[in-house]
């Protein structure tokens, strides 16, 4: 851990540390919420998560995310290695599209440095890339609009 005190007011610390204490994290990104739901009215985010599971209830697809100011940002959407390529992935999608339009979506977001393509034959179109992130690999963002 690291402190240093120049290019800041008197009074104000910086610490630098890759162990934040317990809480941060959290603190911070309620900190955030409550700045933007100030910022930006009705911006309260609602959570989203659609799971499969299978005839003994093991989890075999899953996706999470949240829907605020009219988007659903797909967080994470995941498929057992032994069940891709038979459409769960993509009926996953489809009916989180389906539930954010019903909740007043106009709009998804999200970004993959995997599945590019996937997306993109799903109708999404990219809007944004980040170069070697992660190393040797293209992080991209993309969008589709559904209302």
């Amino acid at each position: 851990m690291t402190e240093a005190a120049e290019d800041f007011p008197a009074g104000v610390r910086l610490t630098v540390t890759s162990a934040p204490p317990a809480g941060f994290q959290e603190g911070l990104g309620k900190a955030i919420l409550a700045f933007m739901n100030r910022a930006v009215p009705d911006g309260a985010a609602r959570r989203v998560a659609l799971m499969l599971h299978d005839a003994e209830g093991a989890l075999v697809a899953g996706l999470s995310g949240s829907m605020q100011w009219g988007w659903l940002f797909v967080a994470a959407l995941w498929v057992a290695d032994d069940r891709r390529g038979c459409g769960l992935g993509r009926a996953l999608l489809a009916h989180a599209e389906a539930h954010a339009a019903a909740e007043g979506c106009h709009s998804v977001w999200l970004d993959t440095f995997q599945a590019r393509g996937f997306y993109e034959r799903l109708g999404y179109e990219v809007f944004g890339a980040l170069d070697a992130y992660p190393g040797g690999q293209t992080r991209s963002f993309l969008r589709k609009r559904i209302a």
